[in-house]
């Protein structure tokens, strides 16, 4: 039967003694009810006994800790020669690297801290006689899978976290990385923080709630046929295609480059640094064609013509501020109740209906439709302004709402309009706008008008109007009279605010 869905055929155990016949009960898969009912019942048998013992494996790659190299925690051990291997007291933790002008390898195959007597040299903890230390640094992962715990109490010089410290702030709440995270850092940050959790250190056995994966970027690439065995050595869905790297490149024949999209990599020679980008365009442009090009989790094509689109909107975004400077007024708050009409409610509505957007699609890591959102209210904000009619009230409350949206993706731009605004500070220090409900919610909405559930005609409506009032709209319009032809439903199904389904 299919070990991934349910068993069709009620398989059961043979050839097990005791145990045959037991059969998979209907509803559970196989999976589940071998791991949940046969396994254990195995095991319990075999402990009973004496025969076998249960044992939980866990499939971990074999990742050496040492490492021959200056930089990197040190092995707190000392060898003696009378004594082995000793570990360094307490109180004399953490052994620090010394300073040192010269890192390199020592040619012996040896750490180089082996080549500086002062660290070399010590004496045994336990018999104090003369040993050597352990020259060996620790590999990267050794601290990389557990420094959120030292986030938690940077400064503690006693131990390496409070553990109070850590009650309060972790396991981390979100963490955003490369998909190749989740088979090297964080498998052996899991690890290393269930054995804590086992040994009392902490109280949770995950070190993170939530993982987030963003795309690769992406650079159209050269390179060549692969030849031969050459096919087997590549990845990323490339099998047939090598690299071209710039000092490869020269005097290739042209008719044989073949370009294709290859992640960025300083491997490969491909790599467009942010620095360049920010030298001709700007950070905040850089951040905005980043956020906007696609969603989070998708690759990007790198182009320079995204940049180009997403210096447009800045630069409409910056003339909109300028613009609207004029109108500013900083108790705009008191005056904003005045502002009576359809263009001035039209635009306080947008503005707030797109604050509850982007609020939303920020906090779900959907950048890019967040943007598209604002695009859409500077869009609206234009003709506002330009018409010569705008309230001045509105117009503040715009330039300062949309400050604040607009920091978390342009905090340059945001920040120098926030200083002309009068705020204090920076942006990022500076609350969350909050939405007004009422200014948010339609004037009018749209109703979908079905029979037998098709569609028939939209109507337009006063927001919040009564499903009796629905009803009646909907049997009045003359599309919908045509279709009935004189019949009356037998039955009309009222969705508020929605639609209205007349059942004939």
């Amino acid at each position: 039967s299919d070990l991934t869905g349910a068993a069709p055929f009620g398989p059961e155990v043979v050839n097990s003694g005791p145990f045959s016949g037991m059969c998979c009960p209907s509803g559970q898969t196989v999976s589940e009810w071998t791991t949940d009912t046969v396994i254990p019942a195995f095991i319990e048998k075999l402990e009973t006994e004496g025969k076998g013992q249960g044992k939980v494996n866990f499939r971990l790659r074999d990742w050496l800790i040492s490492r021959q190299r200056y930089w990197g925690a040190p092995i707190p051990i000392v060898h003696c020669e009378a004594c082995g291997e000793q570990p360094v007291r307490e109180e004399e933790l953490p052994v620090c690297l010394p300073d040192v002008e010269r890192y390199q390898p020592s040619g012996t195959g040896e750490s180089p801290l082996a080549t500086i007597p002062a660290f070399l040299h010590t004496t045994c903890p336990r018999c104090g006689g003369a040993a050597r230390r352990e020259t060996d640094t620790m590999g990267g992962f050794a601290c990389s899978s557990w420094y959120f715990l030292r986030f938690a109490d940077p400064h503690n010089t006693a131990r390496p976290f409070d553990p109070e410290k850590v009650r309060y702030w972790l396991p981390v709440d979100l963490y955003v990385g490369g998909a190749e995270h989740a088979v090297m850092h964080l498998l052996y940050a899991r690890f290393w923080t269930k054995v804590m959790c086992d040994g009392g250190l902490v109280d949770f056995d995950e070190p993170f709630s939530t993982l987030r994966n963003q795309g690769m970027v992406l650079s159209y690439t050269p390179g060549r046929k692969a030849v031969g065995d050459e096919a087997s050595v590549s990845s990323d869905d490339l099998s047939d295609w090598i690299v071209l790297r710039p000092d490869e490149r020269e005097g290739f024949p042209e008719d044989q480059v073949v370009w294709r999209w290859a992640k960025m990599s300083k491997s490969y020679g491909n790599v467009v640094t942010p620095d360049e980008m920010v030298e001709q365009f700007g950070a905040d442009v850089l951040r905005v064609y980043e956020l906007f090009v696609a969603p989070f989790e998708d690759a990007v094509q790198w182009s320079t013509q995204g940049m180009n689109g997403a210096a447009r909107f800045v630069n409409r975004l910056w003339r909109l501020f300028g613009d609207g400077l004029e109108l500013w007024r900083p108790d705009w708050r008191d005056g904003i109740g005045a502002a009576v009409g359809t263009a001035h409610e039209r635009m306080r509505r947008k503005c707030h209906q797109v604050l509850r957007k982007v609020g939303d699609d920020l906090g779900n890591f959907r950048f890019n439709v967040a943007l598209a959102a604002l695009m859409e209210l500077v869009n609206e904000a234009r003709p506002y302004l330009d018409e010569g009619a705008a309230d001045a009230s509105v117009v503040s409350e715009l330039l300062e709402t949309l400050c604040l949206m607009m920091a978390p993706i342009t905090p340059h731009l945001a920040d120098e309009v926030w200083a002309r605004l009068g705020g204090t500070g920076f942006t990022c220090q500076a609350p969350w706008p909050a939405v007004d409900e009422v200014a948010a919610t339609d004037s009018e909405i749209t109703v979908i008008v079905q029979v037998n559930g098709k569609l028939r005609d939209r109507i337009q409506v006063p927001a919040m109007t009564p499903d009796e009032e629905l009803r009646e709209a909907a049997l009045a319009c003359e599309k919908v009279q045509a279709v009935l032809n004189g019949r009356v439903p037998r039955k009309v199904v009222v969705v508020s605010g929605k639609l209205v389904n007349l059942v004939v």
